[in-house]
């Protein structure tokens, strides 16, 4: 789930103040290109959007720089996206609150929740605030997860819902479930999807920001813009494809 990114390493005790008091302006903002334009069933303007560079160091730090045994144990408070990851390597759902680093969006951080029993979730793509006990944990996917995660809903999304909401995930965790659908067709078969990516060919999209993560076949579409198009998607899983309802442009 991890890519590597040169960043520039922030003191320990940053870490430290940042992690403990989950500081640092957290902006949001409707997505979409401005245009009006909608697709049937998704506008792109719905997606709730959060950054946090704080966020997004403490992120590299825990998980790049060595910092997150030090910070096992520490009660935590988050403010971000709420996602639901469907891994079928380990057939469980997982929650997750992201965010961006910056305006670009080709950066980005997420904390994967185990939530506290009796919590109700709101509609993925959710602005939340999360508080629980950071730990180390094996059965969470990168080894530490938000544990006893209580979740408070600042803005509910009311936008289209689909089985796979992967246009209302972060760039990182699209990519990890996309995976999952390339391995596991059988588990998402028929599966209803969003998605968004730029079209590597004309018949296949890739990650939106980065070539070589990842990739994926699109099937049933007549008209496809062309190559570096960044688009978002919705329709069903066909033998780990996408099977697309709907095309709009996002540039």
């Amino acid at each position: 789930m991890k890519r590597s990114l040169k960043i520039v390493s922030v003191l320990l005790t940053a870490v430290l103040i940042l992690f403990t008091c989950g500081c640092g302006a957290e902006i949001t903002s409707p997505g979409g290109n401005g245009t009006g334009e909608k697709a049937a069933g998704i506008d792109p303007a719905d997606r709730l959007e959060t950054i946090s560079q704080d966020e997004y160091l403490l992120y590299q730090n825990v998980f790049y720089n060595g910092y997150a045994s030090k910070m096992d144990g520490n009660k935590v408070k988050k403010t971000g996206i709420l996602a639901t990851l469907h891994d079928a390597f380990n057939g469980v759902d997982r929650y997750y609150v992201w965010g961006y680093y910056d305006n670009t969006k080709c950066c980005d951080w997420q904390w994967e929740l185990k939530l506290k029993d009796g919590v109700e979730l709101p509609p993925d793509g959710s602005l939340i605030t999360v508080e629980g006990t950071f730990v180390y944990d094996e059965q969470a996917l990168d080894d530490y997860w938000i544990r006893d995660a209580k979740v408070t809903t600042k803005t509910r999304y009311t936008g289209a819902l689909y089985d796979l909401n992967m246009f209302l995930m972060s760039d990182t965790l699209e990519r990890v479930q996309i995976i999952n659908v390339r391995r596991f067709p059988d588990y998402f078969k028929d599966k209803t999807y969003s998605a968004y990516g730029r079209i590597k060919t004309i018949d296949s999209i890739q990650d939106p920001y980065y070539n070589g993560s990842w990739d994926i076949p699109i099937v049933g579409q007549n008209e496809i813009p062309g190559i570096g198009t960044t688009v978002v998607l919705t329709g069903s899983v066909s033998d780990g494809k996408l099977n697309v309802g709907t095309m709009l442009s996002l540039d």
